[in-house]
Formats: structure tokens, sequence, C-alpha cells
């Protein structure tokens, strides 16, 4: 049954992909594909985190992002399609498609298909919490990808212009019929905002695995979004409900960091596991920045954990995922990093100080941390940003965090990179913050491009 239920999605994603035609009408009749049709099968479909948890993020925002750069000698072996993202050029693919846009909607497909057979099943009592589990997943899944989507294919979110600003195309239905149509930024969160409040009517606090959500990882994917509006009460208020069932940190003290990848995918402090589309080809290139790795602590151990050095290039692996997947989803330590920033910008310095304090105390080596102080809650901002950016490295918030940032002159600043002698930069607030949808998706859908 599970073989053939994917056999369905993978058909409609097909035909999502390159448009439907009159032999969708012979694809209906085999019965191979057939629709998951109980509770079971749905949560098997949920369940595949292949299709739903892993490389399911768009990969342009890392890749774009201040956190590395590329020598001459290793250019050429990097493909177009991230070579343009890396020096932020008017034109991305290479290709018609790209499959970092096209894979997160596959995601989406499989939530919606399993919204949309659950709607049609009458739980028993006996039943009531798988099917609940189920409900507030999918709704979950789909938040979280559009949310990923929306970071690098619409305009940061601004008040002012949120509601006439291109969104995202929200795929809500998995009717495969029906054309794909661009929504607007506000449109685009509230939709983020509406499913994941309501998935939290139906989640568990704590999943079973953290490749299924739940009121832990909600809570704070409405942190996360909250944030990214600028809206810090709201954002403190989820990041605290949070912390509320789990603020469970890792002692990086324990960690060996003579291991190839010193954490373990299912390590206690990740909420939600999710990973970026890959881009092995930078990621293999890449040297960490040498003001950001010299920004920490010799007592720091993320210095030792996060990089190693690979015949003289500052690498990174510290990925949460415990492998050569990127980590994008949720842990503990970024819900206290958003508590803190909260905080500092609602002009409570000492509660800033103590989600930030409590953190890095469990980062540095043991007996040598002594507390971070300010004198104001803007000194306390501007510490917790700099341990933000150190804490949650390669896990795809620092493009967010530009994007939000850029809109304040105090932390606005201009990328850079020379590349065989010639120098690319990313002024803020700049048309390029947002990444073309691929051409075939245009020519399908019709929808608007997103201005270069």
């Amino acid at each position: 049954m599970k073989n053939n239920i994917n056999i369905y999605i993978f058909t409609l994603f097909i035909i999502i992909l390159y448009g439907c035609d009159g032999d969708w009408l012979e694809v209906k009749q085999n019965k191979q594909l057939v629709v998951p049709e109980t509770i079971t099968d749905i949560q098997a479909l949920l369940d595949n985190s292949g299709k739903i948890n892993f490389s399911k993020s768009p990969m342009f925002g890392v890749i774009g992002a201040d956190n590395f750069y590329i020598k001459d000698e290793d250019w050429a072996g990097i493909r177009p399609e991230q070579q343009n993202a890396i020096i932020w050029a008017e034109t991305i693919y290479s290709e018609p498609t790209s499959y970092s846009y096209n894979s997160p909607y596959l995601a989406v497909l499989y939530a919606n298909v399993a919204l949309e057979s659950i709607n049609k099943i009458s739980p028993t009592i006996e039943e009531l919490e798988d099917f609940n589990n189920i409900k507030g997943s999918a709704l979950f899944y789909r938040s979280w990808v559009f949310f990923q989507l929306s970071q690098v294919y619409c305009k940061q979110y601004d008040a002012i212009t949120a509601a006439t600003d291109l969104g995202i195309a929200l795929r809500l239905e998995a009717d495969v019929t029906i054309i794909s149509k661009r929504s607007t930024v506000q449109k685009t969160y509230d939709q983020i905002i509406k499913d994941t409040k309501e998935a939290l009517n139906f989640l568990p606090d704590v999943a079973s695995v953290q490749t299924r959500p739940s009121k832990l990882a909600a809570n704070g994917l409405l942190a996360k979004v909250y944030l990214q509006m600028g809206n810090y009460e709201e954002s403190l208020k989820y990041a605290k409900a949070s912390l509320d069932i789990s603020k469970v940190l890792l002692d990086y003290n324990d960690l060996d960091p003579s291991l190839t990848y010193p954490f373990e995918r299912f390590n206690e402090e990740t909420i939600f596991i999710s990973t970026l589309y890959s881009f092995s080809d930078t990621f293999n290139s890449h040297y960490i920045d040498s003001t950001l790795y010299g920004s920490y602590d010799l007592n720091d151990l993320r210095k030792s954990i996060y990089y190693f050095d690979d015949n003289g290039r500052t690498a990174f692996r510290g990925t949460y995922d415990g492998s050569t997947r990127q980590f994008n989803g949720l842990a503990t330590d970024e819900i206290y990093l958003m508590a803190a920033e909260c905080e500092a910008r609602l002009g409570n310095t000492d509660l800033a100080l103590g989600y930030l304090n409590n953190l890095l105390v469990t980062r540095w080596a043991s007996g040598t941390f002594t507390p971070f102080v300010a004198n104001s809650s803007d000194e306390a901002l501007k510490l917790v940003l700099q341990e933000r950016r150190k804490s949650l490295i390669f896990r795809g918030t620092r493009w967010m965090d530009l994007r939000r940032l850029n809109q304040d002159p105090e932390f606005a600043i201009t990328l850079q990179r020379t590349i065989n002698g010639q120098t690319y930069t990313l002024p803020p607030n700049d048309l390029r913050y947002v990444l073309p949808i691929p051409d075939d998706v245009i020519d399908l859908s019709g929808m608007e491009q997103n201005p270069r």
C-alpha cells in the first residue's frame, strides 16, 4: 500500500511540474495509483522523511549569505547555478528548472494529500490521538515549507507594502488541475500563521521522533515567523511557550570534537529535523569567513565543534543532522536566542542577558564562562545578534537575518565577494535578495516573475 501511495504522489508531482494534459485522464484509471484511505496509510505517507524533512528547504539563502568565501582555484568546480547564487547574479539558473524550488513543493503536496485524506475520516475514540497527530503534522509541514520558500522567493515582510508585494504560490489543495498563482506577502504570512496555530490544537507537546512535528516545534516556528515580521511581542510569546515545554540544551563539554560529525541527528536539543537542499559543490569548496572564525573566544567550544581544519581550509562540520546534510530545522538554542533578542528589543536588558547567558554557559569550556553584561538594551541586542550568527551558522538563518536587519540602518551591511579579480556586491534591500522563480514554473503557470 505504501509503495502505491508513493507512486500516486510522484505522479501528481510530475504533473504539477510539467503540466496537465489528456494523459492525466489515463493516469487516473490506473488502479495502482491509490489515495491513502486509512489513518495508518496517511501516517506512513507523512513518515516518509526523505520526501518531507530532508533536502526540502531552498539552498540559495545559505549560498548567498556572508559566512564563507570561495578561492579562485575552486571556482571552476562549482556548478553554474550555485556560482550565480554566490555572486548574486541577476540570472541564476543554468537550466529552465531548479530542484531547490521544486523539491519543497513536493513536501507541500504530501501534506495536502494527507490533509484531504484525513478530513474524510471519522475517527473512533481509539483513533483520535493518531488522527489529531496526522492533521496537526500535515498543517505544520505545509507551513514550515511555505515559510522556507517565503524567505527566498518573496520580499522581506514590510507591514506597509506586504499587502501588495508578491508572495509565494500557496498550494492548498492536491488537485493538480489548479494552476499555481502567486499570493501576496501578507497572505503568505497569514497562511503560515493560520496553519501553524491550527496545528497547535492537534499536536502532542513533544513528538515521538524529531522528524515529526509537535507543539514544541509549532511554537518555535511561530516565534521564527513573528521575529521575521518584526512583531517581537508575539515572537517572545511563542518562544516562551516553546521553552515552557522544553528548555533542554546540550552541554558542548560532553561532545567529542575529534569526530567527523560531533552532533548526533536525534540529539536532545533538536526540536524538529529539516535539512537544506544539497549545495555540495559550494560546501565542499567553502572557507569560513576569517573575521567570523576569529570572533569566537578561545574557551568557546563552538570553535572546535563547528569547524575543522581541512588541509589549511577552515570548514564547517557542525550540522545538527550528524551527516553530510545541513540542518536547518528547529533546536532549543535558536529558541533561547529568539527570546533574548525579543527581550532586548522590548527594552528588557536583564531578561535578554538571562536567556543569552543560560545558552552560552553550555557552549564554553567548563568553569571558563564569564556572563555577558550590557549597560543598555541596545548593547544587549548587539551581543545577542553577534551570538546568533555564531551559533546558527549554516542553518539558513543568516540570509533571513540579513533581509530583516537590512531594514534598520544600524545593522544594514553590504555583502562583498571577490572572485578571479572581480568584486561582486549586494547592497542592503537589493532586489537580488529575492531569487527568481524558475523559468519552467513561470511558463507553465503564467505567474509574475520577481524583478532582479
